[in-house]
């Protein structure tokens, strides 16, 4: 697997559209509820590219198996060294290390930005146990449930909060 940091091409995007699309879908791992188009995935990378933060592609075979990409935590002023991040990856790959390898560069990536003291594991649901392992696997340490934080397909999910000290 190769990480791919800039100059996506047009397929590229619409893969990784595609994946995060299916997450909205079919998880509760993504709080959206509905799905994102061309335009607004395109304002979600531009935000993240604007914002001077990591956006990546994992590629595997010249196909895009994966994405990866830093936001902001919060608003607030006083939250500007902390920052959330988001994995991932395609379906037909899940359960073959590529998370693990996937947040591994992130972290790598985030290191190098001295404005990123925090990232913060946002995951969707306690049952999430394989985002949780990997996040544990990278140093990542539990900090916290907020139960009942999110409301997707006529269900409570809690929201299970991780964090990783740069």
């Amino acid at each position: 697997m190769r990480v791919k940091k800039n100059n996506f091409t047009v397929n590229e995007i619409s893969k990784a559209r595609k994946i995060y699309n299916y997450f909205i879908k079919y998880s509760f791992s993504n709080f959206e509820e509905k799905v994102l188009s061309k335009s607004a995935f395109n304002l979600l990378l531009n935000k993240v590219k604007k914002n001077k933060l990591p956006f990546i592609l994992a590629i595997e075979d010249h196909e895009v198996i994966g994405l990866a990409f830093v936001n902001k935590f919060r608003e607030k002023s006083g939250y500007r060294f902390s920052y959330e991040h988001s994995i991932y990856i395609d379906p037909d790959f899940i359960n073959n290390g590529y998370g693990n390898k996937i947040l591994k560069e992130l972290v790598k990536i985030c290191k190098k930005i001295t404005k990123i003291k925090n990232l913060i594991a946002v995951i969707g649901g306690k049952d999430n146990f394989a985002s949780i392992k990997i996040h544990k696997k990278n140093g990542f340490q539990y900090i916290g449930t907020i139960k009942k934080a999110g409301y997707k397909k006529n269900k409570w999910v809690d929201s299970i909060y991780m964090q990783k000290r740069l």
